[in-house]
């Protein structure tokens, strides 16, 4: 029988095994995001004009950038909910919990509240000019829809967070492929079948967010319902949620800034610049998905034994992940190496792409070994609940961004790539002279 709140001492049962328990599901978890993408893309651009592929794209990501600089919904309390399973206190639990929901919800509020504002800022960083306006015009008809989910991603988030903080990764993953299998079917329904077009695929997209908050919380209710934690208990006590997602934001954020500067930059560069820094960009998706999964494992694995306050077994859950994400980056490198060229293919068959982006393999080749560390401690970190640490290792790390950026102004989008390699490393190496410092 399923139990929301299991004791994590499970005898017999190898380090390495756990952590692939966790990890796997939430791999495929993160593999099932980007084909959603696929879909929505192929439903609009068979649509008449281009307009409406562009503005759902345009709206898509301004959204997606909105929620995602949320996230530090899920990190959070993924990181409080597994030290207090450690503590075997499930009552601390269920309040992080419903201290998050009430949290996301207020946050959905303001959001819904300006969301007038919101959009008008799509078009302050736009282009201003006429022939956009039918862009604009598709952008916002998707907006306007695609907001009024605000309260059930949020939601998802902590219910997300609850379930990796209790060590239950497949039940996220069969949530969140029931999501994208509703989503894809209504965007087959809504817009070749009904004709609804940018709407329907917006709606098909809430309609997504809807069956997975209802498939996450009818699995964690019958159980949250047994511990009791008054309203009040709730509405006080809110200093080390809002610190810790204070820290959590901008963290985030700073992360999106160097991010997004990687696409805005290259712009002096050309067309073709930024172009091929997409195609990249995508090699560097690919990695997440396999070392986000470790990570995820960690929080969970890293915070429940922290909880327990059992410094040995934390060691060798530490230890262990990184040898495990290791050996992911290796493999990702021999195989990036491999088949590269087949993988370029694949992104594009424009001739000018095709020979411009082999000068720049070697950012790809080396793309695994620069990451792998900051993917696997930010994990570690959630799971200690070391937010202040996060943000500051981050600042660390934008800092030597714009450093290389400077300093290597003249490399043009070459010394853009030293730039975001440089970034990547950093934080990683960071984030680990801190854990040596205050852990070990």
């Amino acid at each position: 029988m399923f139990s929301l709140f299991p004791s994590f001492s499970l005898p017999g049962v190898r380090i390495d095994q756990k952590i692939w328990q966790l990890a796997w599901p939430m791999i495929l978890a993160n593999i099932s995001i980007p084909l959603l993408g696929f879909v929505d893309t192929a439903v609009i651009g068979h649509l008449s004009s281009s307009h409406f592929l562009a503005g759902t794209a345009l709206a898509s990501l301004y959204i997606s950038v909105v929620f995602w600089l949320l996230g530090f919904l899920r990190m959070s309390t993924t990181g409080l909910v597994a030290q207090a399973m450690g503590a075997q206190n499930t009552h601390k639990a269920a309040f992080h919990l419903w201290q998050a929901l009430l949290l996301g919800f207020l946050l959905a509020m303001i959001i819904i509240v300006f969301q007038a504002p919101l959009f008008q800022l799509i078009q302050t960083l736009s282009s201003d000019d006429v022939s956009m306006q039918q862009t604009y015009d598709a952008a916002k008809t998707y907006f306007d829809i695609r907001i009024w989910a605000a309260p059930l991603v949020l939601s998802n988030m902590a219910l997300t967070g609850f379930l990796i903080g209790s060590g239950k990764t497949k039940w996220v993953l069969k949530a969140l492929l029931v999501c994208n299998l509703v989503n894809l079917l209504a965007d087959l329904l809504f817009v070749p079948v009904l004709g609804w077009g940018v709407a329907g695929v917006a709606m098909a997209s809430v309609l997504a967010e809807l069956v997975q908050f209802t498939m996450l919380f009818s699995l964690i209710w019958p159980q949250l319902k047994t511990v009791k934690v008054k309203l009040a208990e709730v509405l006080s006590g809110w200093s080390v949620l809002l610190k810790m997602n204070g820290n959590l934001f901008l963290r985030s954020a700073l992360l999106q800034l160097c991010l997004s500067f990687m696409t805005i930059y290259a712009t002096q560069f050309g067309t073709q610049a930024v172009a091929i820094n997409s195609i990249m960009m995508q090699f560097f998706l690919f990695i997440s998905f396999s070392l986000d999964g470790v990570a995820f494992a960690l929080e969970s694995l890293v915070g429940n034994t922290f909880g327990q306050n059992k410094k040995r077994r934390l060691a060798g859950y530490i230890k262990r992940g990184l040898v495990i994400g290791l050996a992911f980056s290796l493999a990702y490198t021999v195989f990036y190496i491999l088949f590269v060229d087949a993988i370029v293919a694949l992104l594009t068959n424009i001739e000018a792409l095709v020979s411009g982006i082999q000068e720049y393999y070697v950012w790809i080749f080396i793309m695994p070994l620069t990451s792998v560390l900051s993917f696997l401690f930010d994990g570690i970190f959630v799971g200690l609940g070391w937010d202040k640490k996060m943000r500051n290792s981050m600042f660390i790390a934008a800092l030597m961004f714009l450093l290389c950026v400077f300093i290597f102004q003249d490399l043009g989008n070459h010394g853009l790539w030293i730039a975001f390699s440089s970034f990547m490393l950093m934080r990683g190496l960071a984030q680990g002279l801190m854990m040596k410092r205050h852990l070990f």
